[in-house]
């Protein structure tokens, strides 16, 4: 969802980043610095921060999402035609992201695509078995492909971040990587192995995604257009 559907580096992202550093220096008893190394290093192994806290210092998710994520969505807004882009896709349209549940509806409503979706899939969902499996987890991807009865080579994530896209190819996922505001100035020189297609914005989807082959085929899966549009 951040920096996919909207620009959240540009200023969200730092007062986001803010409140997490309050609350480790809080919980913690950590310097403004350590907390803000402790942070950065949690999101660069886990690809979350929250999991790290919790399974290394027993942090509840729940709580540190709330107390961290009471930031101004108003700078929010719908870009062109994004919703007409996402409802025009066949297929079941999932939103898979780790922010936590109040502030997702805040954002969705800001977009005006509350209503996309046939199914979320937030950070307080992204559980196996009881266990926080946030992404890049490849359980947690394998998990919703396997409650809604569908294959891994008939998906396809679109995620601004590389690490996301990197397991979801693993899985068997095809992977569309949205350069928008997080990668704008990005030139590909060469093919990433486990990136199967570029847009610029996520209203650019249906310019390179058409409908899987038919059921009555034996594969099924997205094709692309322009993998480099």
């Amino acid at each position: 969802m951040d920096d996919t559907l909207y620009s959240a580096s540009a200023g969200m992202f730092h007062d986001i980043h803010v409140l997490m550093d309050a609350y480790i220096v809080e919980r913690l008893g950590l310097t403004s610095e350590q907390a803000n190394e402790l942070r950065k290093y949690y999101w660069r192994k886990y690809g979350v921060t929250y999991y790290g806290l919790w399974l290394h210092h027993g942090i509840d998710p729940h709580d540190f999402l709330t107390a961290t994520h009471k930031v101004d969505t108003s700078s929010i807004h719908t870009q062109g035609r994004m919703r007409e882009a996402i409802m025009s896709l066949k297929g079941q349209r999932i939103l898979f992201t780790n922010a936590p549940n109040s502030f997702v509806d805040q954002v969705l409503e800001r977009l005006n695509l509350s209503s996309c979706f046939v199914d979320q899939y937030r950070a307080e969902d992204m559980k196996v078995f009881g266990h926080w499996r946030p992404k890049p987890s490849a359980k947690m991807l394998k998990n919703v492909l396997a409650c809604h009865h569908v294959k891994p080579h008939e998906c396809c994530l679109v995620d601004d971040n590389l690490n996301n896209l990197k397991v979801a190819k693993t899985v068997g996922i095809q992977t569309v990587l949205c350069k928008g505001w997080h990668h704008h100035g990005l030139e590909v020189i060469r093919p990433i192995p486990y990136v199967d297609a570029f847009i610029s914005h996520i209203r650019d989807i249906k310019k390179i995604l058409v409908s899987p082959t038919p059921k009555k085929q034996k594969h099924r899966r997205p094709i692309f257009l322009n993998p480099y549009n």
